[in-house]
């Protein structure tokens, strides 16, 4: 299912589209649905306070989505709200540096937001049900679009300097490993299992010195 059909109301949550004044609706809503699953588990809440953190009307709610389970998806809405405004101040389009000062930027937003949001992204993942899965991946291909995007734009200048046969794949490739790595080792703690124990800016260090060893050779 495409962004724009889940826009357009074709989706198992959502009744119809958000237009005008409903999108800012919305946006409060989705604030307030990942600000509550971060304080408590899902099954605690009820679309009766999301609402009145909101400012909207249980009503106004029941208009435009099917259920309860429509928090899940606005509260991974608005994480993904906020990686991308922090991702737009940290990585402009005329970000100025060499490929680990485009690494060390991306990576820092992507690390702290998930740290930020930790509580909220694992009851959504946890409580969807299975049928949402396909409007959990359009949101995060459009954001991984957006993202990935401007890096492959950033880095492409860099590309002579790539110690790989096929640049653009590499540039894929470190972009993939940096984001899996940053996402699952914050989120779902997998680092501990391989004995890597490293804080918040530890882990920023290593992912950047991985990625640039990566497609440079080079080692500081």
């Amino acid at each position: 299912m495409s962004r724009q059909e889940q826009d357009s109301g074709v989706s198992g949550w959502r009744k119809s589209p958000a237009q005008g004044r409903s999108k800012k609706a919305e946006r409060s809503l989705a604030k307030a649905a990942r600000e509550l699953l971060a304080e408590r588990p899902y099954a605690d809440i009820r679309v009766e306070e999301v609402a009145r953190r909101a400012g909207v009307s249980v009503g106004g709610f029941y208009g435009r989505f099917r259920g309860k389970s429509a928090l899940l998806h606005l509260a991974d809405m608005d994480f993904l709200y906020a990686c991308r405004e922090a991702f737009d101040r940290a990585v402009p389009e005329d970000l100025a540096g060499t490929p680990k000062d485009i690494f060390s930027a991306f990576v820092s937003v992507m690390v702290e937001q998930f740290a930020a949001h930790r509580q909220a992204i694992l009851q959504a993942w946890r409580h969807a049900e299975v049928g949402d899965a396909a409007g959990f991946r359009s949101r995060a291909s459009e954001f991984n679009e957006h993202v990935h995007g401007r890096l492959r734009r950033l880095l492409k200048p860099f590309h002579p300097e790539i110690r790989n046969p096929d640049p653009a794949t590499a540039v894929n490739m470190a972009i993939f490993l940096v984001s899996s790595a940053a996402r699952d080792a914050v989120i779902r703690g997998s680092l501990s299992p391989h004995l890597v124990d490293l804080d918040e800016c530890q882990l920023i260090e290593e992912l950047v010195r991985s990625a640039v060893r990566y497609l440079t050779g080079e080692v500081e």
